[in-house]
């Protein structure tokens, strides 16, 4: 129950920033707004607000806002047919247009930069140090006066990065003193400690536990860092992408079945590890819907970027056969996705 009600809050977050975005923007620039959803499939619950049915459907894998003339004329209902030319979508300039659709992968970036805020905010802003997050009562690190929250320099006089490197030295060392170098408090101590051997995990053992060491800074620091963090993991995921085409990285995706696995895995250990694992995925999703497949936000940017070059917009069957291909694509990525995350999911792989 657990990872079903992580993966819907998760996923209906994502989605509801992500068609706000689209929503707002359309509104700023005076574009009839018909419908906006939340979900795909049957209402749940539906209501009329300014002219705009809002609506949450059953599936909550995805969502959409509905513009009039935002298909042209290719699936107008009724209710478009009447809305004067200065408040369709297809009327207005192409610079309004592309806000609108890029509207929604920004308010992805700008939800994952608040959710990073809030994460940083409670548990602090890693610094890439280690520290003593716990002492084991009786254990060779309390007798030699290892304290919680000192932070790791060296050992054996070695500068150390890496946790691993830490718990390498001392599970080999049994019987042996290791000394590490510590700094409590903005002074620097150096412990001797005799690492003892554990018969139940076949390896030496000082009795604490490392972990990266976490800071609060004012919040206009926290903003900065959170907006960083963001756009230096947009960079990496597109990085990553480019390196899966060229062939360096190899294919790995995952679907939604793989979303919720993780998003249970998340919720696990703790509300604020939820939202920072939310902040992940709103910035995937972010790049995902710039990519240029037709339906997807991106597919709409470069028809755009076509009629501008063009100098005349796109015929309406061409445009209908673009967006068939698009949807036949997304379907048939769906189900190779969700073939991945259950062949992951029954190899434990």
């Amino acid at each position: 129950m657990i990872t079903v009600f992580a993966f819907i809050f998760v996923l209906s977050l994502l989605v509801l920033a992500h068609e706000c975005g689209h929503f707002l923007m359309a509104r700023r620039f005076g574009i009839r707004v018909l419908h906006f959803a939340l979900g795909y499939g049957p209402k749940i619950v539906s209501w009329m607000w300014e002219g705009v049915e809002f609506s949450i459907r059953m599936l909550p894998l995805g969502g959409y806002v509905r513009m009039a003339g935002m298909e042209g004329n290719l699936i107008e209902g009724p209710g478009e047919f009447s809305v004067p030319s200065s408040e369709r979508f297809d009327a207005k300039p192409l610079w309004q247009r592309s806000l609108v659709v890029l509207a929604g992968p920004l308010m992805n970036l700008i939800l994952s930069v608040f959710l990073l805020f809030i994460v940083f905010s409670i548990s602090g802003i890693p610094t890439g140090r280690i520290a003593v997050l716990e002492v084991m009562p009786g254990g060779p690190a309390e007798k030699s006066g290892i304290q919680k929250g000192d932070v790791l320099i060296a050992v054996n006089g070695r500068p150390v990065e890496r946790i691993e490197e830490v718990t390498q030295t001392i599970s080999t060392s049994p019987g042996k003193t290791v000394v590490l170098t510590l700094e409590r408090k903005g002074s620097i101590v150096e412990i001797p400690v005799v690492p003892e051997w554990s018969p139940e995990e076949q390896r030496a053992l000082i009795r604490v536990v490392f972990g990266g060491e976490s800071r609060r800074y004012h919040p206009l620091v926290t903003v900065a860092k959170s907006t960083i963090t963001v756009l230096e993991w947009f960079v990496l995921s597109l990085l990553g992408v480019l390196y899966t085409i060229t062939g360096k990285f190899p294919l790995e995706v995952t679907g939604p079945l793989g979303i919720a696995q993780m998003a249970g895995q998340a919720a696990a250990f703790g509300f604020v590890n939820l939202l920072a694992f939310a902040a992940v995925i709103s910035v995937f999703l972010a790049l995902f819907n710039l990519f240029p497949i037709p339906v997807l936000d991106g597919g709409h940017l470069l028809i755009f970027l076509y009629e501008k070059v063009r100098g005349r917009p796109l015929e309406e069957e061409k445009k209908g056969i673009i967006y068939l291909i698009g949807i036949v694509f997304i379907f048939l990525l769906s189900i190779f996705v969700t073939y991945q995350d259950v062949l992951r999911i029954v190899t434990r792989k």
